[in-house]
């Protein structure tokens, strides 16, 4: 069946471009700081697409997303439940893609349309419901791998954040190479420390960012700090910010154990994590599954020193420019804190590195390359 191409790019205009950015975060996660910051860049070409965004109620951070000239939005009422909504996704979504006038749709996240008649590109951040299952929980991943497998095969282009996700496409959910393209995300925009904010009398301060799951490593990164007479003995604190999630009720013990020396606000505005990127001695992540790690890329844009787990797609993006550990190994973690806070020559020439690491990750570069994958997608017939 070949869809109509009502709003397809003829020459001389501009291509018209869905945008489905509906999922059930309320703040902010990877996927939508990645869809936010590629969607200023897009506008920002030479010949910019328009863009159509769809996002949800509870999504109100996507108000403020600049869709350039012609852009529009709409907020629809989708189911929140994942169950419900990957049916809405697969059915209500693909007709009122095909009733718009438009000549691609981008699908930011692993969404299944099978009855799309419309070119589509869709991003892959990560296939770790197939390495990493326990993630999710095994019966969910279970039913995730076969509409994944089917999202990936029904999409016209593929994009890959990280040569690590290309290669899980390629071990579970084979993609033609023709059809893949790994785009890096970028990174935001350096900060560099203000210098007051390195001094004082308090002790090396250590820093996490992200949603309390098991693969995040969060109680190995407690446990191996406490286990440390070095930081405790030096005063260091350890400040975790991120929603709750699976690893929320397993870390409870040990914020109790630990008192004032380990704090966790929860989620914090972008102003008050800015000021703790600032004065960390470290940023420490030690999770062992990401398809990217756009975390890691913001804590370098902050001069803040990163001590990452050689796991999944991180060495990829940390490179030299940090400390890499062996993955859930507590005494190896544990070393590369205290070598931190006993150092700050090397906390000094880690923060220098992390800028120039930052320098190969654009966001501007992932647009370009971005919209070469999109008008080569709309070229294709759908069948």
């Amino acid at each position: 069946m070949t869809g109509a191409m009502t709003g397809a790019m003829t020459s001389g205009q501009r291509l018209r471009i869905l945008v489905n950015a509906i999922n059930d975060n309320a703040q902010p996660r990877g996927p939508d700081r990645y869809l936010i910051a590629l969607i200023g860049q897009l506008v920002a070409l030479p010949t910019p697409p328009e863009i159509h965004l769809l996002h949800a109620p509870w999504q109100p951070f996507f108000d403020h997303c600049d869709l350039g000239d012609g852009g529009r939005r709409s907020v629809i009422a989708a189911p929140r439940r994942p169950a419900e909504r990957l049916i809405w996704q697969a059915t209500a979504f693909a007709r009122l893609a095909n009733a718009l006038p438009v000549g691609l749709v981008f699908l930011p996240n692993l969404i299944w349309t099978p009855g799309l008649r419309r070119p589509s590109v869709l991003t892959a951040h990560d296939l770790l419901q197939f390495r990493r299952p326990e993630k999710f929980g095994l019966a969910k991943a279970a039913l995730l791998r076969p509409v994944i497998r089917r999202a990936l095969a029904r999409a016209t282009r593929v994009i890959a954040v990280s040569q690590f996700t290309a290669d899980d496409i390629a071990r579970f959910a084979p993609v033609a190479p023709d059809r893949l393209s790994v785009i890096h995300e970028g990174g935001p925009l350096v900060q560099p420390r203000p210098a007051q904010l390195n001094k004082g009398t308090d002790g090396p301060l250590f820093l996490f960012v992200g949603k309390i799951e098991r693969t995040k490593n969060v109680g190995l990164l407690i446990r191996a700090f406490l286990a440390s007479q070095s930081l405790a003995a030096m005063g260091a604190r350890l400040v975790i910010v991120g929603p709750d999630g699976n690893a929320s009720a397993e870390i409870a013990p040990l914020l109790a154990q630990a008192g004032d020396r380990v704090q966790r606000p929860g989620f914090l505005p972008d102003a008050d994590l800015d000021q703790l990127y600032a004065r960390c001695r470290g940023f420490v992540f030690p999770s062992t599954a990401e398809g990217f790690g756009l975390v890691v890329l913001e804590a370098m844009a902050r001069g803040a020193p990163v001590i990452a787990a050689a796991a999944t797609s991180l060495p990829e993006v940390v490179g030299d420019a940090g400390l890499l550990v062996p993955p859930d190994d507590a005494a190896a973690l544990q070393a590369a804190m205290e070598r931190l806070a006993q150092d700050a020559d090397l906390a000094a020439r880690l923060s220098d590195a992390g800028y120039r690491r930052l320098a190969g990750f654009s966001w501007q570069r992932a647009a370009e390359q971005t919209m070469d994958v999109m008008l080569a997608a709309a070229r294709e017939v759908v069948h």
